[in-house]
């Protein structure tokens, strides 16, 4: 009774500190927007959400393609819009902690230390299902999940629109399965025809770039399955534990070839331009020499060429007229923020084939160059 008793009061505590975060957020809102043209957009939006319908929102991370979490059909509209595989599970965005707690069972108190620490913000807890929710809650409707994958975004529309919807809205990212994730909302319209989304709720441009790092917390320790901007070091000094080795790249200790994920970005092909790409590891002489070789060798194709100044530097005064260069910020929050605007540029500059540089991965490293590999498909050249 004692440790129920702890954990209701931390609940109730927890619920209010997401809560003042709200309200601090809509402040700025107001600040920021017109407040009559805010409010009638939200309200919309919220509308059509009740109503069963698909609302593209932003969110600090990525633009959400999103639709009330317990509406069955509202959410296979989802799956259709974006043409995504039915065993990709979906992420629910909540407003606060205390609607968190009502889809999970009792989390591990390292987890509430996680929640505390980064919500609202670009964190995804992957959590044990509450055992009265619908089956499917959570992914495809014709699929069953045990678990469920819940944040709390950071950004204050999104906050908005889920506190007038009233319910947890289910979205992956708002863009075709596959392309690079949607960082606005010129994206979100690139990828999608008229009718597939009901609405477009302009937020500019999400500051973070990359999609929120999703922790499994169901077991001791908690468990990595896609890297964020809450890096491993950060989750280690929160939770005060360490985490176990990961087994491959980009942290990932599940395997995913012959089994459902818990988390999104896990199994499928994901944001990949249009453009074969490849990552380059080396000295930076090294990648020019690389990059020079390859446009010399293919005159009459634009190639795309996504590399620091630095190494820039190393391909000459006059770099080949055929290569089509997209600097890379060495900077690796803004390299996050950056990298899905960059590979749609390149998309719209019909390149033939991209050569990425390598970062260095640490920090929000890593989850930049487990977006870059996906984009290449695991094609990494050492040169």
């Amino acid at each position: 009774m004692a440790a129920e008793l702890i954990f209701e009061l931390v609940t109730e505590l927890l619920g209010a500190a997401a809560e003042c975060a709200f309200n601090g957020v809509t402040a700025a809102v107001k600040k920021k927007y017109k407040r009559a043209d805010f409010r009638k957009k939200i309200a919309k939006a919220a509308d059509i959400i009740q109503n069963g319908g698909v609302v593209a929102f932003p969110t600090e991370t990525v633009y959400g393609l999103g639709a009330d979490a317990f509406n069955a059909t509202a959410v296979e509209r989802v799956y259709a819009a974006k043409g995504r595989p039915g065993d990709n599970p979906l992420i629910l965005h909540v407003a606060n902690v205390a609607q968190f707690l009502e889809l999970v069972e009792a989390p591990p108190a390292y987890a509430l230390a996680l929640a505390k620490a980064y919500w609202p913000g670009p964190l995804t807890l992957i959590a044990k299902k509450k055992y009265h929710l619908p089956g499917w809650v959570g992914g495809h409707p014709f699929n069953a999940t045990a678990t469920v994958g819940v944040r709390i975004p950071k950004h204050p529309a999104a906050l908005a629109l889920i506190q007038a919807a009233g319910c947890p809205i289910a979205a992956p990212s708002a863009n075709k399965s596959g392309r690079p994730s949607p960082t606005s909302a010129k994206h979100v319209k690139e990828d999608f025809a008229t009718g597939e989304v009901d609405m477009i709720l302009d937020g500019d441009i999400s500051n973070v770039g990359i999609e929120s790092t999703v922790v499994d917390v169901t077991g001791d320790f908690p468990v990595i399955l896609r890297p964020g901007a809450i890096t491993r070091e950060m989750i280690e000094k929160t939770t005060k534990l360490h985490l176990p080795n990961a087994a491959g790249p980009a942290g990932q200790t599940t395997s995913v070839a012959s089994q459902a994920p818990r988390s999104p970005g896990m199994k499928y092909r994901h944001y990949a331009p249009k453009a074969p790409t490849s990552i380059l590891q080396g000295a930076e002489k090294n990648i020019a020499a690389y990059i020079l070789q390859q446009c010399e060798e293919r005159p009459g194709e634009k190639i795309g060429v996504y590399v620091r100044e630095a190494t820039k530097k190393h391909m000459g005064e006059k770099p080949p007229t055929n290569a089509v260069f997209i600097p890379l910020s060495g900077k690796p929050e803004t390299a996050a923020q950056n990298l899905f605007n960059d590979l749609r540029q390149f998309d719209a500059k019909n390149v033939s084939a991209i050569f990425a540089e390598a970062l260095t991965e640490a920090g929000v490293g890593v989850a930049i160059m487990d977006r870059m590999r996906k984009a290449a498909e695991g094609n990494v050249l050492d040169v």
